[in-house]
């Protein structure tokens, strides 16, 4: 099975064995879950900057 990346639109992190499930859908941690709804970063190490992109 390849990678799964996370289900926020401009995320690319890949999932982990952390990944959090919502409505069917795989995210890399809860702020993309509940897509930074309160402007809440992307928590993975990478540096992702997916959050900064969900409010534009």
């Amino acid at each position: 099975m390849p990678d799964q990346t996370c289900a926020c639109p401009h995320c690319k992190c890949v999932l982990g064995s952390d990944a959090i499930m919502k409505d069917g859908k795989g995210y890399c941690c809860q702020g993309c879950a509940e897509h930074h709804a309160h402007g809440e970063p992307c928590a993975a190490a990478t540096g992702c900057e997916c959050a900064k992109s969900a409010h534009t």
